[in-house]
């Protein structure tokens, strides 16, 4: 898992070196693209996650995402055929995500996949579809995976907002830096060692994020239940308020994310749990700033939106990789974990 963890810097820089070319990428794709319909399970759900932010926000796309699963066995089919349907996959044959694929196809509507597989039934069967060539993930959790599809989405995203003329050099202007970006997040996030020893000991916390940062908190809660087997919430920041809030009168710890882009609603909300509960809080973010924490979990500041959450994604990888070492926890062999690749996996 630490192998593949550090892996995703060189993964990331043949990404960038294979389809962008002077603050332009190249790819096929489909033209006059008016929405966007991501279906994954799993890691790559909340990968999906990202991409209909970048979608949303880099695109100006409407996006929406499903559980492979929730398509994959609905009676319901009568999708909207304008739509473009992205899978995300890292073997490509999940059971639920080919299900929904080849129920998508049925209707004959445009299909994409995102997989790590060119030898599976998504790349086969989608009408268009690209590689993330991270090589064999031998850690049953998802990192190195996880991190590339991330990215692929949002060079996809960039891709259909060239093709709509909008200008995308913002985004791609300090894109030679994330490597490095990548490399420092993991020889230097301050606290990970105390953090990791504290979470290590709790029986369960919840972790919330706004924007980028809950796709994040869902991704990170499901790394710390594959490889630690801790109960772990995640919750956008702003619904947390909504009475989820109250579970902090029994755990009693709370890991919230707030990068330097944060708004001033992100770190009023913060105030306002810490005010109302005696809660053990944890803010991992990569500045440092006032936020009444009890523990600043910082990882360097990068010079991109992307590398940010790609420098984040690390982060919450070895934090739950750090842990799973002080529970004394097999990190590649999760007990009873597998790959959901055949019927015979869902019984």
């Amino acid at each position: 898992m630490e192998i593949e963890i550090a892996s995703q810097a060189v993964i990331i820089e043949n990404l960038i070196n294979r389809f962008i070319l002077n603050y332009c990428v190249l790819m096929d794709i489909p033209l006059n693209i008016n929405r966007i319909v991501l279906i994954a399970s799993g890691s790559s759900y909340n990968a999906a996650m990202l991409g209909k932010y970048f979608f949303e926000n880099i695109s100006n796309v409407e996006a929406s995402c499903e559980y492979a699963s929730e398509i994959a066995h609905s009676s319901f089919n009568n999708f909207d055929k304008d739509a473009l349907y992205i899978f995300v996959s890292q073997s490509g044959n999940s059971v639920d995500t080919v299900l929904a694929m080849e129920k998508i196809k049925d209707c004959g509507l445009k299909t994409l996949c995102i997989t790590n597989n060119e030898n599976s039934k998504l790349y086969s069967e989608c009408d268009f579809k690209f590689n993330i060539n991270a090589g064999s993930e031998k850690a049953i959790a998802a990192t190195k995976t996880y991190g590339a599809s991330v990215f692929m989405l949002w060079l996809i995203a960039l891709k259909i907002a060239q093709n709509k003329q909008i200008d995308i050099c913002s985004h791609i202007e300090n894109i030679k830096y994330v490597r490095k970006n990548i490399e420092d997040t993991i020889a230097n996030i301050e606290n990970i060692d105390v953090v990791s020893k504290f979470l290590s000991k709790q029986q369960g916390f919840s972790i919330c994020g706004f924007n980028t940062n809950f796709p994040l908190a869902l991704e990170a809660a499901l790394k710390i239940k594959e490889t630690c087997y801790i109960n772990t919430c995640p919750y956008p920041l702003g619904e947390f308020i909504h009475g989820h809030f109250a579970l902090l009168n029994k755990t009693k710890v709370l890991l919230i994310f707030l990068t330097s882009d944060c708004t001033n609603l992100e770190r009023n909300l913060l105030k306002k749990i810490l005010k109302t509960y005696k809660v053990k809080s944890i803010v991992v973010s990569d500045e440092y700033e006032d936020y009444d924490c009890d523990i600043l979990l910082k990882f360097p500041k990068c010079q991109s939106k992307i590398a940010t959450v790609l420098a984040l994604i690390i982060t919450i990888q070895m934090l739950a990789f750090k842990m799973a070492l002080k529970l004394k926890k097999n990190v590649d062999k999760p007990q009873g974990l597998n790959k959901v690749v055949d019927d015979k996996d869902l019984i």
